[in-house]
């Protein structure tokens, strides 16, 4: 399904609209789709997860591969007619955000891929990010150029963050082609880029380390020390920060990814 005729046929068999509240924009370009669908070639996957298939630009190129696939569908229109086409397959009628991931029974290795929401994109890799053990070894996702940007972004960049740290802490991340808004329906307002995740096995506890994170980058004019003053007493912070050669004046965006795991570790002691 590449064609814009075709999509009208399909949402018109389907009796629905594209929904601006769910984020619904169908990719329609076949040079982008090949681009994922190879991508998760590479991964040689046991089984596929989509996450909102929409009208099936991927679902079309994932079902007839040496793998399982399964769908994620929040929107009940598109379930029903997933099921009606392929009364087999098996169709995770929810959102994405409410997914107890370590609960899916899924043959590895297993990848996700998705043309994501760009509501839930940056939720979506916080989430997963911060897990300690995971289903998936790795993610085909494309977003909003913006917040691509903002996850591969080095410190010191305006966009570092919060979003940056815990998914470079996670995953090794590739990017893998960009897409404009002239290949969806509904043409967006931005341009999109598709980004590959790889993960690495956790050295620390993850889930407390977003924690951690969310409080250095609290307030980013303020002091690195600051914002952690109300989690540690500031004795021990003066003690890691001299032992780490810190400045008292450092921001959390002067820091990379391995000084941060290092200051997570040391102040965890």
């Amino acid at each position: 399904m590449h064609t814009k005729q075709e999509l009208d046929k399909r949402l018109a068999q389907a009796g629905i609209q594209p929904l601006k509240k769910l984020g619904q924009n169908f990719l329609l370009n076949p040079k982008i789709c090949t681009a994922l669908i190879d991508e998760v070639k590479s991964c040689n996957p046991q089984s596929v997860l989509e996450l909102g298939p929409g009208m099936g630009a991927l679902t079309d190129e994932l079902l007839p591969g040496p793998w399982k696939t399964t769908l994620v569908e929040l929107d009940a229109g598109m379930v029903k007619y997933w099921h009606a086409k392929f009364p087999e397959l098996e169709i995770i009628h929810k959102d994405a955000l409410k997914i107890d991931w370590q609960t899916l029974e899924l043959l590895k290795p297993s990848v996700i891929v998705s043309n994501l929401p760009y509501s839930v994109a940056a939720s979506l890799v916080v989430e997963l990010s911060s897990l300690n053990e995971m289903v998936f070894q790795d993610m085909i996702l494309m977003f909003q150029k913006e917040v691509a940007e903002r996850i591969a972004a080095d410190f010191h960049a305006d966009d570092y963050g919060m979003l940056s740290v815990m998914a470079q802490t996670a995953w090794n991340i590739t990017k893998v082609i960009d897409a404009g808004p002239q290949d969806f329906f509904p043409v967006p307002n931005v341009g999109s880029r598709v980004l590959r995740f790889t993960w690495k096995q956790p050295s620390f506890d993850r889930e407390k380390f977003l924690k951690f994170i969310k409080a250095c980058f609290a307030q980013r004019r303020k002091k690195l020390s600051t914002n952690l003053s109300s989690w540690y007493p500031k004795e021990k912070i003066k003690a890691v920060y001299d032992s780490m050669g810190l400045s008292t004046d450092t921001r959390a965006q002067e820091l990379d990814i391995a000084r941060f795991t290092d200051l997570f570790k040391a102040l965890s002691e």
